[in-house]
């Protein structure tokens, strides 16, 4: 688990367009993958740095077999913690034994073309732990 290149990743809720002007046109973020249409843009600092912050369409996490929205009086997620891993399946194992209770297996989702899985903290943060192997 590679916690030290955790980034952050914002879930859009409402307009992914204003989203997407406000971090390019206002924060002077540079698009590295993605563009205003969605579901997802992923954004650099500088031109030619790996990506350090991403916006995703709230709608599309869905795709995530076990996945759910909180709902009632619980602060819906807004922001999800991006930890990349080079092995997930034993990341997810190791963390699965030491307690750690996950929404769902790794899964590969072909429209996002990554494998990962997700899990909250004990305040209801969402986490994911995706394939950063390059594979």
């Amino acid at each position: 688990m590679q916690f030290n290149e955790a980034t952050i990743r914002i879930l859009v809720r409402k307009d992914y367009g204003a989203c997407y002007d406000f971090y390019t046109a206002k924060m002077g973020l540079t698009p590295v993958w993605g563009d205003r249409n969605g579901p997802y843009t992923s954004f650099t600092v500088n031109e030619g740095e790996p990506p350090c912050f991403a916006i995703f369409a709230g709608a599309n996490m869905t795709m995530f077999k076990g996945y759910v929205q909180p709902g009632g009086n619980v602060q819906p997620d807004t922001i999800t913690a991006i930890i990349p891993s080079t092995d997930l399946d034993g990341d997810y194992l190791r963390l699965k034994e030491s307690g750690v209770q996950f929404l769902g297996e790794p899964q590969t989702i072909e429209d996002w073309g990554m494998r990962c899985t997700y899990f909250r903290d004990p305040e209801g943060n969402l986490f994911e732990l995706n394939d950063a192997s390059g594979v």
